[in-house]
């Protein structure tokens, strides 16, 4: 898929997602932002991230029935690697700080049957808030750099740490070089209280296992439910869709 391609997709999910009923969803991610990454050709390289919210956990099942075909069409007819998370509504709420709900735009929502509307812009957030929740994609992607495709997710940890440095007015050369480092000393400095999964992942970051441990921590502070119900992946290449990792 050509950068130029996004409006069509869009317009198709919207066109494809207005068929599902009681379920609002978002996109997130990359796509969202507008800082995807291309190739020299325009190709676009990155994932397409969904956020489809239910209202309750009982609901999940019936949304991964109908989000699946959907990311599966995504993923054939504009040969991009398509994903979606499944959210609580109640956890999208709590967590206006998060990463996935700050890169939404104001036009994020696909569909919108629950009247969710868009989050607050990040500027109006308490800037102590947000510290947890700015430092939670940098030890996500360190512990996922050990897991797999170090290049890719080293690349977006020092881009997520470019966020926090950035947020707080901090200039030094070296806070890319040793990130675990650097977050040590935001968290120290700052009196930062972290999320269960940043604390994870600092306390044994080369222990085995440690990714998958964190990323379940990870979607339980941002989806409210584990990562087998949330998280859905369709593949390029025609693969059958399968769970994310």
């Amino acid at each position: 898929m050509k950068a130029a391609d996004r409006p069509a997709l869009l317009d198709f999910l919207r066109s494809e997602l207005a068929q599902l009923g009681a379920m609002s969803v978002a996109l997130s991610g990359s796509l969202a932002r507008g800082d995807f990454r291309t190739t020299s050709d325009g190709t676009i390289t990155s994932d397409l991230d969904l956020i489809p919210l239910v209202v309750r956990a009982t609901d999940v099942p019936a949304a991964r029935r109908q989000i699946t075909p959907v990311l599966q069409a995504v993923t054939d007819r504009f040969a991009i690697d398509a994903t979606a998370a499944i959210t609580l509504l109640d956890a999208y709420q709590r967590v206006p700080c998060a990463a996935y709900v700050t890169s939404m735009t104001g036009e994020a929502f696909l569909t919108d049957p629950l009247h969710v509307g868009p989050a607050a812009p990040p500027m109006a957030q308490d800037p102590d808030e947000r510290l947890p929740w700015l430092i939670q994609p940098i030890t996500y992607y360190l512990a996922k750099a050990c897991h797999e495709d170090p290049v890719t997710n080293l690349t977006k940890a020092r881009s997520a740490a470019l966020h926090l440095t950035s947020h707080l007015g901090l200039d030094n050369p070296d806070a890319l070089r040793d990130l675990p480092h650097t977050v040590r000393e935001v968290y120290e400095r700052y009196d930062v209280t972290l999320l269960p999964s940043s604390a994870a992942y600092l306390n044994a970051p080369t222990s085995p296992g440690r990714f998958q441990a964190v990323r379940d921590l990870v979607f339980m502070e941002n989806q409210g439910i584990p990562f087998p119900d949330s998280a859905l992946t369709a593949p390029r290449r025609h693969q059958p869709i399968q769970e994310a990792s």
